[in-house]
């Protein structure tokens, strides 16, 4: 457990340092932003607007942060051979690849935290939450950031607590606002079942495939699973009976990545907490015949 854990958070440090990262999180925290101005365009309709978008945002660019480095993280440790360092010492080639992917999955977390954080904090604000205590929180956790990164040599210790704290003052605010809190943080850990399942998906390929036919592959799939559900019904005369088979059986077997995000006001009913419980239960099942797949290809792999 402690090689896992070792090869974890290694991988997590790795994952924050890297540049691409720090892009996409700009991006996304430039979109939250905006949506206040797109819920302005709306009839009445502001929350919803910033919910529904906000939302949306933060699912897509958690699953660009999966594909990503679920498809370069592996790579680079042979192509730059510190796995050929790695592999001789005492710890199992599983091991190595589930440690790969919970760092990856934690740094997926601490992204869907952070964005879901400052969401929160928008919602807030257009619900007419206070615009200098918004300020304030940004101000202080920001600050707290950058003492974090002055005084630790490895700023990466400080992103997990960081990204609790940040979620947890948005949440604190927006429900002062008046803004339902529940629906959000569901959605939000539902994101996270996703990036955890795509994630795995990203590893399986590339225990055996080149980073572009991996993130190819990985993206491939994740559209197939949000088209699970209008494949696994499709009746057309056009198609044939054959292509319509292969579409249905296609349906069953990758994973239906629309469990993840339920449509409108599913996650404000009665037992959503048992509908979020239950689809985390599948996404564990799947991720982890994913990783024995994935785990039974890397052992074979000839690195020679």
């Amino acid at each position: 457990m402690m090689r896992i854990y070792a090869i974890a958070v290694n991988t997590f440090r790795e994952a924050v340092r890297d540049r691409i990262l720090f892009g996409v999180v700009g991006l996304a925290a430039a979109v939250l932003v905006f949506t206040l101005a797109l819920g302005q365009l709306s009839l009445d309709q502001e929350r919803r607007v910033v919910e529904d978008i906000g939302l949306a945002s933060i699912s897509l660019f958690a699953v660009v942060v999966a594909v990503f480095l679920g498809s370069s993280l592996l790579y680079k440790e042979i192509e730059r051979k510190t796995l050929y360092v790695i592999l001789p010492k005492p710890i199992h080639r599983w091991e190595f690849l589930v440690g790969k992917y919970a760092g990856i999955t934690l740094t997926g977390a601490v992204f869907v935290a952070v964005m879901g954080g400052v969401l929160l904090l928008v919602m807030g604000a257009q619900a007419g939450g206070s615009a200098g205590l918004v300020g304030g929180i940004a101000a202080g956790l920001l600050a707290l950031l950058g003492l974090g990164a002055w005084k630790l040599s490895d700023v990466s210790r400080l992103l997990l607590p960081w990204s609790a704290a940040l979620l947890a003052a948005g949440a604190l605010f927006a429900q002062g606002a008046g803004v339902a809190v529940g629906p959000v943080l569901m959605a939000l850990l539902l994101n996270v079942g996703e990036v955890s399942i795509l994630t795995a998906v990203a590893l399986f390929f590339s225990s055996f495939s080149t980073p572009f036919l991996t993130g190819a592959f990985t993206l491939g799939v994740w559209l197939a699973g949000r088209s699970a559900d209008s494949m696994q019904t499709m009746r057309s005369p056009l198609l044939g009976d054959a292509i319509v088979a292969v579409l249905h059986g296609l349906a069953r077997v990758v994973p239906n990545f629309n469990l993840f995000v339920p449509g409108p006001g599913t996650l404000g009913e009665a037992g959503a907490w048992g509908y979020v419980g239950t689809t985390t239960a599948y996404g564990v099942v799947y991720t982890a015949a994913l990783l024995v797949a994935a785990a039974l290809l890397f052992r074979r792999r000839d690195f020679l």
